[in-house]
């Protein structure tokens, strides 16, 4: 790691772009607080993997991101380790582009608690157990989940967790909201797609947890009310100009071999 981040810093020397790491960074480099990067900084670099960059998301979501993929699968990421070098230029010359991504808004008993990236994820606290899910769909009653969870994803999300739960892969930039059930207890249970306008609310039948993209956990009582809903929020994620999404999923999927 500390070669790339001296190359890193040698490219952004040499094109005389300022470059900011975050307080209490694991690289052992001097940093500056939140705020402070919000304030000095039109681009953040997310260097890891498809985890590292919605970390960087929840922590200031409001400023577009670079995904440099030092991790694994990196659905989000957009550069490798090994094209860094001969992007860059081309971003502090302002050649790529910014996509947007839809969010979810998540609200417990009318309390806007988190924005979701790639799911909200409704879980069960006991292992042995179902746990009874309660769904409507603007205002009328839509399901009665009894699963071991229930995924309620972006299109951003359909090739997160939600995918490995048997859902549907998603183009990232259609307006929808997934559904996937978790080992639901009946197989007519199936995983549902349906209009980012459309404003969904779950109960259950015992105490829970809400998991936000993996990174944030929420106690959900029973008789509390969650709320999740698309409010025209977005993440900014920046691509370069030949990006193609498709290439991105034969390549990770080995689809053709």
């Amino acid at each position: 790691m500390g070669e790339i981040l001296q190359s890193l810093e040698e490219i952004c020397q040499a094109h005389k772009v300022s470059l900011y790491y975050e307080e209490g960074n694991s690289y052992g480099k001097e940093g500056i607080g939140l705020q402070e990067i919000q304030k000095r900084c039109q681009i953040l670099l997310s260097l890891g993997g498809d985890g590292t960059l919605i970390s960087t998301f929840h922590k200031i979501p409001s400023l577009p991101i670079l995904g440099i993929n030092a991790g694994h699968l990196g659905f989000l990421t957009s550069v490798s380790l090994e094209s860094m070098s001969a992007f860059l230029p081309c971003l502090f010359e302002g050649k790529y582009q910014i996509y947007t991504h839809s969010i979810l808004s998540v609200y417990l008993d009318g309390r806007k608690i988190a924005c979701a990236l790639n799911e909200v994820l409704i879980s069960k606290k006991i292992f042995p157990s179902l746990i009874e899910i309660s769904a409507k769909i603007q205002g009328k009653q839509l399901n009665h989940y009894r699963c071991d969870g229930l995924i309620v994803a972006t299109p951003t999300g359909s090739t997160a967790y939600n995918i490995s739960a048997g859902g549907s892969v998603v183009y990232p930039y259609c307006k929808n909201i997934l559904l996937t059930p978790l080992a639901p207890h009946s197989l007519t249970q199936r995983p549902m797609i349906v209009g980012s306008e459309m404003v969904l609310e779950f109960d259950v039948g015992q105490d829970s947890q809400i998991i936000i993209d993996g990174q944030k956990v929420f106690h959900f009582p029973k008789g509390s009310r969650l709320e999740i809903c698309d409010e025209g929020e977005v993440a900014q994620l920046v691509y370069p100009n030949d990006w193609d999404y498709f290439a991105l999923l034969r390549e990770k999927f080995n689809w053709g071999d």
